[in-house]
């Protein structure tokens, strides 16, 4: 058996760490030194197995900031018991105030140290079982011991961040550990199981899983495959299911299926009595880096747009269980999910963009990212989306409008295409039409424009000819949800994230689309 310390500079991780290793005989490693001694420390961990996480305690880590790399906090999370060492705010300051400036490495004002490290870290230590660490030595060594004779949960939560808009949880076979938290969080007498057909098996499991583990009774309800699933018509019946079954305002809505069902299940959610709490359980790559953050729920009407009727809603609860994408149908899938991830690097996350290039070559071959670069993908996209959702939650200010870079012509792509057409795939011809654009109008650097499309390209993503019309596209491109004053506005890529323009020539617009409709030869 193995244990994981974590906890702000000052909770004493170190100290509690290697007392407690001596106390027990076992190993102490200590991952709270400078970052040469982290990483030699660090080379030889590896994820404990199931094997090892019951009987003597063999090794005990104290760990610092080095849990927010996400590569690293999966390796340590896995098989092992985490406690997060909880130390009030002041109690840290006077700890650091009294320790020698040399041992904590701090430089300026303690205070204003710790008050900046929290917000930042709260996610990863929240992963991890609370104790209580603001007394001595001793005493916090006697609140974890009894806690290591607890078995282990199934699976490894390396994310639970609470940062406004709904708790996400994070992490590799959580499903059963999550819904139960979260159900028993929101003191519910009862859940209904939103799902689609493709799903309606993983549903009926998850079902049984909330049934043992909180008692509750759950009903399953199901939607269609799809677009379908958008109609009102089809929303129309879920209604009347919903009012026959008398589920009333406090009972939630679990939506477990791919970013489609989620769409629709955020919609429902919205309005039926008015608002119901939601829990969202995404089931592809896509519904997890993208469709299940943000809240938005949209309906389809036929022949005219996508989402032309929607609400916002947000989920009290997301749960990304990357194991739940384990055997996502196709390799195509996953890859065309990632020009999602291509959109959150180019308006501010480079370190997303270096993963991707790291690994591109991989995704065509097979189901690229996976385990723990997975997890990174995941957690960065979520905490990305949802830090730009929380600065214009209800889409007005503008700031949001920055997570439609690329969408203005994947959304009329997909339209003009009758929906055929992979929702990533979409977006990677309209970012590299956005990207055209912005180069055009002198406000996209070509540096940046070109390590996109080396990118997109490396990806295989938006490189086909689309034997669709320029013209039927462009029609739908007038009909966009961004206009303003009759003008329609364009996300662009500029040297500070985005830039909003409404004075593209249409010239302008119908090359970009002519030239990314006819691919990559």
């Amino acid at each position: 058996m193995e244990t994981v310390l974590v906890g702000a500079p000052g909770c004493g991780a170190r100290g509690v760490g290697r007392a407690l290793a001596e106390r027990r005989g076992a190993r102490f490693v200590d991952l709270t030194g400078n970052a040469a001694h982290r990483m030699d420390a660090l080379s030889g961990l590896r994820a404990a197995d199931a094997a090892r996480a019951t009987g003597a305690l063999r090794t005990v880590i104290a760990a610092d900031h080095v849990v927010a790399d996400p590569s690293v906090r999966t390796r340590l999370y896995r098989g092992r018991h985490v406690f997060w060492l909880d130390v009030p705010v002041d109690h840290l300051v006077e700890r650091l105030r009294v320790a020698r400036r040399q041992d904590t490495g701090i430089r300026g004002d303690v205070r204003a140290f710790i008050v900046e490290h929290l917000p930042a870290y709260l996610p990863y230590y929240h992963a991890a079982v609370r104790v209580d660490a603001s007394g001595s030595i001793n005493d916090t060594i006697a609140e974890i011991e009894p806690r290591l004779l607890e078995p282990l949960d199934d699976g490894t939560l390396v994310l639970r961040a609470e940062l406004g808009g709904g708790l996400v949880e994070l992490g590799e076979g959580i499903l059963a550990s999550s819904l139960t938290h979260v159900l028993r969080h929101l003191a519910a007498d009862r859940c209904i199981l939103l799902t689609s057909a493709r799903s309606r098996a993983r549903a009926e499991d998850a079902a049984e899983l909330v049934r043992s583990g909180t008692g509750l009774p759950v009903d399953v309800e199901e939607l269609p495959d799809g677009e379908p699933a958008k109609l009102l018509d089809e929303q129309g019946r879920l209604f009347r299911r919903l009012a026959a079954g008398r589920v009333d305002r406090r009972t939630p809505l679990v939506a477990l299926g791919d970013d489609v069902l989620l769409e629709a299940a955020t919609f429902a959610a919205a309005v039926w009595l008015r608002g119901v709490p939601l829990v969202a359980v995404p089931v592809t790559t896509l519904g997890m880096i993208d469709t299940s953050i943000g809240g938005k729920g949209g309906i389809d009407l036929p022949g005219v747009g996508r989402n032309l009727l929607g609400a916002i809603h947000q989920p009290v609860a997301t749960i990304l269980d990357v194991a739940l994408v384990a055997d996502e149908g196709q390799v195509d899938d996953r890859r065309a999910a990632l020009a999602e991830a291509v959109k959150y690097g180019l308006i501010g996350d480079d370190r997303l963009l270096s993963l991707l290039e790291s690994g591109a070559s991989e995704a065509q071959d097979r189901a690229w990212p996976s385990g723990s670069e997975l997890l990174e993908l995941v957690e960065r996209c979520a905490l990305d989306k949802r830090r730009l959702v929380m600065l214009d939650e209800r889409d007005t200010t503008g700031v949001r409008m920055a997570l439609n870079l690329g969408h203005t012509l994947s959304h009329a792509l997909e339209a003009a295409t009758g929906y055929r057409l992979r929702h990533g795939e979409a977006v990677a011809y309209g970012l590299r039409a956005a990207l055209d654009i912005g180069t055009s109008l002198g406000v996209t650097p070509k540096a940046t424009a070109a390590r996109a499309v080396r990118l997109l390209d490396r990806l295989a993503l938006g490189t086909g000819r689309l034997d669709v019309p320029v013209a039927d596209v462009l029609e739908f491109v007038e009909a966009d949800k961004k206009r303003r004053d009759g003008r329609l506005r364009w996300v662009l890529v500029d040297t500070d994230g985005v830039a909003i323009r409404d004075d593209v020539p249409a010239s302008m617009v119908q090359a970009a689309a002519a030239k990314a409709l006819a691919g990559r030869g």
